[in-house]
């Protein structure tokens, strides 16, 4: 990275200001030096894998903006090359900024507003600066958005914690109970003492030992932790020196100063050069999804489309062009999806589930559901046309990352809207439906299902063997999450076309009906298949745990080991149920990328898992013409 050309880089820049210095008054020959200096850019060339480091500024009353040099230089020597971020409010210009960077480093400075952990201001307060406050907790919140890492310094690490709900002691000497340590000294220079370091943090595996001497210039520090984080070290008298602020994500803040050691404690210089490193590693992922084309091909994502919201709007809910945009996601699949278990109320007012019969008033109802989320779907594009489109096909998809917008794909889950009308799955293809997942959880007029079926050995009925024949000549996907072995087999022998299962995990790890089992796996390769592997927290351990990222990955890797890296992907679940911590929404995709990378999958092997192996069992499905009848 950097650092081989750091000296170099560093001796130009010494060189340059030389030059002004010497020939100052002596004009033009300090300008003509200055000028071949600049041209001569080859010289101290920064490679394109250096990750680029946004550096917030401190402001003062005047509104100017400012930065210690040692912030900046330790960024360099660390491989970096850092991008200094004015103070402003401007949130339009913020996303710009955090958008071109790959990691965020908050630096030292003034004392946080109270008003932002929810407390009045007391007379120990030192000066807050609204703007530098507003910018930062803005910059916190775009980059978590985006998964990009920071690293908090001093009052960063401070401001980090107040981001993500924590609160502070607004002056450390106020405190009640126990002796303090100095941690600031009277005229407000640097004290040294101890930290103690949790051997469990991410912290300890950057500096290797348990306790380090460290430089202190503070009197706020951190009282109540945020949810979900963690403390990475404390002082002798229990100040939280250190914190790791999100278990899955790469957010971590010192209270101290390491850059002030930088050239004499190799411990000290390897924070700053851990996190450069994590953030060369975000720079690799963001660099792959620029080049490859990425799809999930599952969410329920219309279900959540009620009247008046919006994708283009940041909503709570998975899915949606905001998120896609953060998380580097190029395409979704919207999937109509109707339950087979329609709701119905007991004598008590609570609401149970029933199985719907087979009969046409509930093929009808679930026909028409059908047509209303397509229609959502179809209307969400046609509003947003500026920045998605509906695609049926690669190239289609393509062409709208081509124009920097999002490509929106159409599937049906569960086949009981077609009833017992063929010509209902002709009519689905029409309207752009790429697949249709054969049932639900419960058994269906085409098939049995995995859940609640009379038998798991039962598979496609007759009425479902004519479905598989129909879809094959039409072309359409067949989808095989949710269907019972039984059927899975049948439509393995029936199908003339590669099937996909569009959200399932392995059972090998979960053993949970919806998975497949390694013999399925294998079965689906053989037949030229893919398996989309979901991200529901119940398919992925056991009932009563909670998933988290790393299980989700063990998932994707186990389908890879069995059916091979031609035959996975992924098909999250989410607004279905889908979301874990880690990897809760689409602007958390890029988490996954990251994942891979670490565990030394190539650039040509990510690509497949994020698309290119879909897209090939899509491509193979060959639609009957005239010249085939």
């Amino acid at each position: 990275m950097l650092r081989s050309l750091t000296k170099k880089s560093l001796i130009i820049a010494a060189s340059a200001v030389a030059a002004v210095a010497a020939l100052r008054g002596a004009s033009p020959k300090a300008l003509e030096r200055l000028n071949a200096i600049a041209d001569d850019v080859e010289l101290a060339k920064v490679p394109d894998n250096a990750p680029r480091i946004g550096v917030t500024t401190n402001s003062n009353t005047n509104l100017s903006s400012k930065i210690s040099r040692s912030y900046y230089d330790a960024v360099v020597r660390a491989g970096g090359v850092p991008v200094v971020i004015p103070t402003t409010t401007d949130r339009n210009l913020l996303s710009a900024i955090v958008d071109g960077i790959d990691g965020l480093l908050l630096t030292g400075g003034g004392d946080v507003d109270p008003s932002f952990f929810g407390q009045k201001p007391i007379p120990q307060l030192g000066e807050v600066t609204a703007r530098r406050d507003t910018t930062e907790l803005m910059l916190v919140r775009m980059a978590a958005n985006r998964n990009i890492p920071m690293l908090g310094i001093c009052r960063g690490c401070q401001l980090l914690n107040v981001a993500f709900g924590g609160t502070l002691y607004q002056d450390i000497y106020t405190r009640p109970g126990g002796d303090l340590l100095d941690h600031r000294s009277a005229d407000g220079t640097y004290t040294e003492h101890t930290v103690t370091v949790d051997t469990s943090s991410r912290l300890f595996k950057v500096l290797g030992d348990t306790v380090v001497t460290v430089n202190s210039s503070h009197h706020q520090a951190i009282d109540r932790v945020a949810d979900g984080a963690k403390v990475a070290a404390r002082a002798p008298d229990g100040i939280v020196e250190a914190i790791d602020f999100h278990p899955q994500r790469r957010v971590s803040g010192v209270q101290w100063h390491p850059e002030q050691f930088w050239g004499r404690n190799p411990q000290m210089n390897a924070i700053y050069t851990a996190f450069v490193e994590e953030a060369a590693l975000y720079h690799k992922a963001r660099t792959i999804h620029s080049r490859i084309f990425s799809i999930d091909t599952h969410t329920d994502a219309p279900l959540c489309l009620t009247e008046g919201q919006d994708i283009s709007k940041r909503m709570k809910n998975c899915v949606n062009l905001p998120k896609m945009r953060e998380g580097l996601l190029d395409a979704q699949f919207f999937a109509a999806y109707v339950s087979s278990a329609p709701k119905v109320k007991n004598a008590d007012g609570k609401i149970v589930r029933h199985v719907a019969p087979l009969v046409q008033s509930s093929f009808d109802k679930a026909e028409k559901r059908v047509q209303e989320l397509i229609a959502i779907t179809k209307q969400q594009a046609e509003r947003n046309s500026a920045l998605c489109g509906i695609a049926r096909t690669r190239q289609e998809a393509l062409a709208l990352k081509a124009q920097g917008k999002k490509a929106i794909f159409i599937g049906v889950e569960n086949g009981l809207g077609v009833g017992t009308d063929l010509s209902r799955i002709r009519h689905y293809h029409e309207q752009g439906v790429i697949y249709m997942t054969l049932c639900h959880v419960y058994d269906n007029q085409i098939c049995h299902s995995s859940s609640h079926t009379s038998n798991p050995r039962f598979g496609l009925t007759e009425f479902g063997k004519k479905a598989v024949e129909e879809m094959n000549r039409l072309g359409m996907l067949i989808d095989l999450s949710h269907a019972s072995e039984g059927t899975f087999y049948d439509v393995m022998r029936i199908s003339k076309s590669p099937v996909i299962c569009s959200h399932s995990s392995a059972r090998a790890l979960c053993d949970h009906d919806r998975n497949l089992t390694d013999d399925q796996l294998r079965s689906l390769a053989r037949n030229g298949g893919v398996c989309q592997v979901s991200n529901y927290s119940g398919f992925l351990v056991k009932k009563g745990q909670k998933a988290t990222l790393d299980d989700y990955i063990r998932h994707i890797v186990h389908v890879i080991e069995v059916a091979g890296i031609d035959h996975v992907g992924i098909g999250t679940d989410f607004d279905g149920g889908g979301g874990i911590p880690g990897c809760e929404a689409d602007n958390d995709m890029v988490n996954i990328t990251l994942r891979l990378i670490e565990l030394g999958y190539s650039e040509a092997d990510i690509e497949k898992l994020w698309g290119g192996n879909f897209f090939r069992v899509l491509e193979a499905q060959r639609p009957e013409t005239a010249s085939d009848k």
